[in-house]
């Protein structure tokens, strides 16, 4: 069994990448996941946690 093959992204808003993010969130998607990197003030990081149930 192989790894999924993962697009890594960097948010539009805070601009973070996997240097500078301090967060990620991981969708699966089509044949992979896909990450997206954010600063933990990021309104969208505080989004993902709250679709996902987790508070926020």
């Amino acid at each position: 069994m192989g790894l999924l093959p993962t697009t890594v992204h960097r948010c539009l808003v805070c601009r973070a990448d996997q240097k500078s993010g301090q967060a990620r969130t991981v969708v699966v998607v089509e044949g992979g996941l896909s990450v997206t990197w954010h600063l933990v003030r990021c309104p969208h990081y505080r989004a993902d946690r709250i679709l996902a149930d987790r508070d926020g």
